[in-house]
């Protein structure tokens, strides 16, 4: 609680990684899109967390998805997305809403690079609620380490797609 005035305190993140980059894919970027929207309950399957997701569709452009996967020490843990799509700009926008990055946030975009090439944009900003506060320095160090984590996923990704998208 506020000395001031008795209102509660607002919640202040330990850590706040921004960070982004590029992933170009050998596939048109309509295609490209749609291949990355099509949110299914066995997407966790395929990944290597071998996970599983609870996809709820609330609007035409607007999903939950609700994200179960083993982690170590032999827990589960869970993140909740809401996930909201611009089709008309091959854009879509992810805000955790539960679990241990609550209130982060990934904004994703297709380009196409070429007739039958495209590219990702991915931004993020991942928030931390436990541990110690992070200083500037240690943030970047983790958008950093993230960064690399998250383009290798999307490396894989890309394989996967490309290999679908050869396989039509």
């Amino acid at each position: 609680m506020s000395p001031r005035n008795g209102t509660p305190e607002p919640l202040k993140a330990t850590a706040c990684a921004e960070y982004w980059f590029r992933q170009r894919f050998h596939v048109p970027a309509a295609w490209a899109f749609r291949w990355c929207i099509d949110f299914t309950p066995y997407d966790g399957s395929t990944s290597e967390d071998r996970g599983f997701r609870a996809v709820q569709w609330l609007s035409p452009r607007t999903v939950l998805l609700d994200d179960s996967f083993p982690v170590s020490g032999g827990g589960q843990a869970r993140k909740v997305k809401l996930v909201q799509i611009y089709a008309d700009q091959r854009r879509w926008v992810a805000t955790h809403i539960d679990g241990p990055k609550r209130f982060s946030q990934f904004r994703y975009s297709i380009s196409a690079v070429g007739p039958k090439a495209s590219a990702l944009l991915f931004e993020g900003r991942e928030l931390s609620w436990d541990g110690r506060p992070l200083s500037a320095a240690a943030n970047q160090r983790l958008g950093r380490r993230l960064r690399t984590e998250d383009a290798h996923e999307w490396r894989r990704l890309g394989a996967e797609m490309e290999l679908d998208y050869a396989q039509r």
